[in-house]
């Protein structure tokens, strides 16, 4: 038995029986709602700004059934969530999921005194109409008790929080219940997760990557026609929390006439087995607003609009305006804003076909782009080499983390989840990139997002050519580019100290040696092919020989 279905239904009729719940509302109508609730402002500007507790996603409290046996505690966590809303009055907000073209539906139960995330919840997932559906895909649950208030002055992984996600086997199944947390990313979350499990699990079309696409249509020689053709490059970008995912994807590409460049998504989509992409946010996104200023102009203007919710962001008093450069709440300040506000924003999430796949990282022994056989890829998704960031956990924001496919929401067997990437990379002949956001080079000199835009310009512009031999970490790396500045792309070039270099590369080695043992200690062997793919052994570093020699 579902108990956790029962309670999402329960929550909802007894409201509903009782004149409790509030359902149906239209965009404005809840962020009226919103603005009526204690602490909760509108600014000058006319967007709703408030502060959530805690100020990011509770991952150490967070546990899945797939991956975690559910017990006791679950059920009394279920039904706590049923005697707690039974005495409140309970938002009911049901938005699509995507376009709607999968037929996927959500439902967000909670009090009212919550109603700013609500409204943000719409902004994200929905248009501005009302909604109101028979029969949800998936529900999520937030509600507090009394240990609400005492978590405010403790560090995250000591805070009285608990989120469970039920799974299930079919539609409909999949309920999520958030205790102490009224974080929006969770309600977020919580689609892409599902999301994530519906369609690699039950559906079974494909695979959910931690992915946004952009498509560009650009001028672009063809040796066929021995001329410029006006060609469509669909991009998906991968990668963690903070690691310039949605500043790469909202940056126009587009120069010359009938070019035209467009953001489709920017935080994860569906790659059916067809190689089609489909992003799931139809409303808006939730970006960081950390260091938002004129350098990412399209961002701004729309978290500068009316329509946007604010959420931990900094807000002067008297006028009440926004400062994104006031990091003294938090790192983790974001906002939603409405893709009616960024010029940018594509009217369609889907994509027949994807061109290219770039998975970002932040590695000062990586160049700032290379090309990646399939193999790679799936390699480098499976050791999923990236930074910790202040969403997932702010008190390790900034080191070194492994988190495998750049996807803390992935659920069930990791070695078939790779495989089905593997799989779908192969049979349609995706081109796939590693790119390197952070520092470069023994001096850590930072990738400047010039340099970075410069690159991927280059790359969708198809201006950009790779050696036919391996670095020190086995990437192909670039050899000829046409904006993009290459004597800073190379990270082996900039190591003039050989030794150095060894030193770096064998303690990077050693600890994916010590990750792979473990994983395939839990799931299963890797296939040869792709294991071998790159290198995990300081043995392996036949470029270091080579420059050493020199």
């Amino acid at each position: 038995m579902n108990i956790f279905k029962s309670a999402a239904r329960q929550i909802y009729e007894e409201a509903r029986r009782d004149k409790r719940l509030i359902e149906g509302r239209s965009r404005e109508e809840l962020k009226r709602t919103a603005l009526r609730q204690d602490g909760v402002v509108q600014t000058q500007l006319g967007s709703v700004a408030a502060d959530s507790e805690p100020m990011n996603r509770s991952a150490p409290h967070t546990r899945n059934s797939v991956d975690y046996p559910f017990g006791e505690p679950e059920e009394a966590l279920a039904r706590q969530a049923v005697d707690v809303l039974g005495a409140e009055r309970v938002i009911c907000l049901d938005t699509i999921v995507g376009d709607g073209a999968d037929g996927v539906t959500v439902r967000f139960l909670l009090p009212e005194t919550y109603a700013q995330v609500a409204y943000g919840l719409k902004l994200l997932f929905d248009r501005p109409e009302a909604r109101v559906v028979d029969d949800p895909t998936y529900t999520i649950i937030f509600f507090t008790d009394e240990h609400f208030e005492a978590n405010k002055s403790k560090k995250l992984k000591d805070k009285d929080v608990m989120v469970r996600l039920f799974m299930g086997d079919r539609r409909g199944d999949q309920v999520k219940i958030c205790r102490n947390t009224v974080y929006l990313g969770e309600g977020k979350k919580g689609v892409f997760q599902f999301e994530d499990w519906r369609v690699k699990a039950i559906d079974k079309t494909g695979i959910f990557l931690h992915a946004g696409a952009r498509r560009d249509e650009l001028w672009i020689y063809d040796e066929n026609t021995e001329r410029p053709e006006l060609q469509e490059v669909v991009t998906a970008v991968s990668g963690l929390t903070a690691t310039g995912k949605t500043t790469t994807l909202c940056r126009k590409f587009a120069k010359l006439p009938r070019e035209r460049s467009e953001m489709m998504g920017d935080d994860g989509g569906a790659i059916g087995f067809d190689g089609s992409y489909a992003a799931f946010e139809i409303g808006g996104l939730y970006v960081k607003t950390e260091g938002l200023d004129e350098s990412q102009p399209e961002i701004l203007r729309a978290a500068e609009s009316r329509d946007a919710f604010l959420e931990n962001v900094a807000v002067t008093k008297y006028p009440y305006l926004p400062d994104f450069k006031d990091l003294g709440k938090t790192g983790n300040a974001r906002a939603v804003v409405t893709r009616d506000n960024l010029e940018i924003a594509s009217k369609s999430l889907r994509a027949k076909r994807l061109h290219d796949i770039v998975i970002l990282t932040r590695n000062p022994l990586v160049n700032v782009i290379s090309r990646l056989t399939a193999e790679q890829a799936t390699m480098l998704f499976i050791y999923g080499e990236s930074i910790e960031s202040s969403g997932g956990n702010p008190e390790e924001a900034g080191k070194f983390k492994r988190e495998f496919f750049l996807d803390p929401f992935v659920a069930g067997d990791r070695l078939e989840h790779a495989m089905i990437f593997h799989d779908i990379v192969r049979r349609n002949r995706i081109p796939c990139y590693l790119a390197n956001t952070g520092t470069i080079g023994p001096l850590g000199e930072k990738v400047t997002l010039r340099q970075s835009l410069a690159t991927y310009n280059d790359l969708v512009r198809r201006q950009l050519r790779f050696s036919v031999e391996t670095d020190c970490l086995g990437h192909y790396y670039p050899i000829q580019c046409d904006r993009a500045n290459l004597d800073l792309m190379r990270a082996h070039t900039l190591f003039k100290d050989r030794n150095l270099l060894r030193k770096r590369v064998a303690d990077f080695l050693r600890g994916r040696r010590q990750y792979l043992e473990a994983f395939e200690a839990q799931y299963g062997g890797i296939p040869e092919p792709i294991r071998e793919s790159l290198p995990y052994r300081e043995a392996g570093n036949a470029l270091i020989e080579r420059l050493n020699g020199q």
